[in-house]
């Protein structure tokens, strides 16, 4: 009988503590369901608050990736995560600083490099905030500390040839023998803009075929996949589908370091040696220091000057420089798009603003 009663006592007490518990609970104004709920919430918003500092968004501006991520898509991009080998990447132009106030989509040191600097200075120059500027994608081929290099439109990182994507676009010399009829074009799914190709250059680049092959045929520069271009090329009113290949030693004012003794194209390019954080490049010569002139200046703010065969940053005598963050090669599957590593040179980290997921 004593055992019974020590038993209902202790139900008894844990019944008193229940209620002296719900009581409590009722009092300061909160039910079980509200404490649940306001969890729930509180890990709802951690998690917003998480996607936001990790996720970003952007907008594709242009054509540059258009076969792995087509223009006008808004793609998610991850903020914290370091890009790898063929990673698409999203990241501030680093040429967007300064813009021609009526050409802003144009490339204003592009321009600079084409027609000159005195043709510009006559317009409207404005300056850009780094917030307001746009964000471009493009593929990472080289990481810091990497070598990279063109030869005749083949990548080589650290002297290893790099397998061609199935979205690269390239440009090519066609050459037909008659009319070619519009309807295999869209069969084909090319659109206007790959049978322009590169309007800008295309005079250029189709009369230093012809001085090539000493032919005078109709010819024309196509923007293709290489599959495309195998299609194509079975075509009866089609003679020869050639990739568009600049010579070496063919001087493109556009086209990094802008050096004409150098005279790198975006058919070959290179080597290049990618600086990577507080590692040190030895100016062997001073065109070696040419290479690497904007980044330490526009990049890593320092003030560099070449006197004769002497190199000299920030006043001090040198023939080295410790950089102080990594930097990155890109390239775009179109490479018709000239918006890229080649030409703008290299990419400093800081710009970077995500991997695309």
């Amino acid at each position: 009988m004593a055992k019974k009663t020590k038993i209902t006592t202790a139900k008894t007490e844990t019944v008193k503590a229940k209620s002296k518990t719900e009581t409590a609970t009722q009092e300061s104004g909160w039910s079980t369901k509200s404490i649940i709920a306001l969890s729930i919430a509180g890990v709802l918003a951690l998690t917003l608050i998480t996607l936001f500092l990790v996720l970003g968004r952007v907008r594709v501006i242009d054509n540059s990736m258009e076969n792995a991520i087509a223009t006008g898509t808004t793609c998610w991009f991850n903020k914290i995560a370091s890009p790898d080998y063929s990673d698409i990447i999203a990241y501030i132009h680093p040429e967007t600083d300064s813009v021609v106030a009526s050409a802003r989509d144009k490339n204003y040191y592009k321009m600079c490099r084409r027609w000159g600097e005195s043709w510009v200075s006559k317009a409207e120059i404005v300056e850009q905030d780094i917030k307001k500027r746009p964000i471009f994608v493009s593929r990472c081929v080289a990481l810091p500390g990497d070598i990279v290099e063109i030869q005749d439109n083949h990548l080589i990182v650290n002297k290893k040839e790099t397998a061609p994507i199935k979205t690269n676009k390239n440009l090519y010399y066609v050459v037909s023998e008659g009319l070619i009829n519009p309807t295999v074009f869209d069969s084909l799914g090319l659109t206007h803009a790959d049978m322009e190709g590169e309007t800008d250059y295309a005079e250029e680049f189709i009369n230093l075929y012809r001085q090539k092959t000493k032919t005078y045929t109709a010819v024309k520069i196509y923007n293709l996949t290489r599959e495309s271009a195998h299609k194509l090329s079975k075509l009866s009113v089609i003679k020869k589908v050639e990739p568009v290949c600049l010579p070496k030693k063919h001087f493109e004012p556009t086209v990094f370091p802008y050096l004409k003794d150098e005279a790198w194209n975006e058919s070959n390019f290179g080597p290049l040696l990618v600086p990577k954080e507080d590692k040190i490049i030895k100016f062997t010569n001073v065109q070696v220091a040419k290479y690497y002139r904007r980044i330490i200046e526009a990049y890593e703010n320092n003030k560099m000057e070449i006197k004769g065969n002497k190199i000299f940053i920030n006043g001090k005598e040198t023939n080295a420089y410790r950089f102080k963050q990594n930097y990155y090669f890109v390239l775009n599957d179109n490479r018709a798009s000239k918006n890229d590593s080649r030409f703008f040179g290299l990419l400093p980290e800081k710009y970077i603003v995500g991997v695309i997921n």
